[in-house]
């Protein structure tokens, strides 16, 4: 796995694998959990990353998120895409942690 993508790498098989029903129902919910867990300066590097994954191009985006995925979770059952599953999660972590 990419290094660079160590912290979201966490954060999707973790709270996003196959026991994500403890952590929520929703991505916003489970996204919540995880900041109750996680340390701000974690989540603002979870922001940066997801930030750096969109800046690939869909076929490139897709072939990274699976590694960094390990296939412990796909976007598809929750209605996303990858990229905009990303988007989700900068969206709402940048919100909830107040950054621009």
């Amino acid at each position: 796995m990419n290094k660079s993508y160590k912290n979201i790498g966490t954060l999707i098989r973790v709270f996003f694998g196959q026991d994500y029903d403890l952590f929520g129902d929703t991505v916003e919910e489970v996204l919540d959990s995880y900041l109750e867990t996680e340390n701000q300066k974690t989540a603002e590097k979870v922001c940066q990353e997801a930030e750096n994954l969109l800046s690939l191009n869909d076929e490139a985006l897709t072939e990274e998120f699976e590694t960094i995925s390990q296939g412990e979770f796909y976007p598809e059952p929750w209605g996303e895409t990858v990229r905009t599953f990303l988007e989700k999660i900068k969206s709402h972590l940048r919100a909830r942690l107040q950054l621009p």
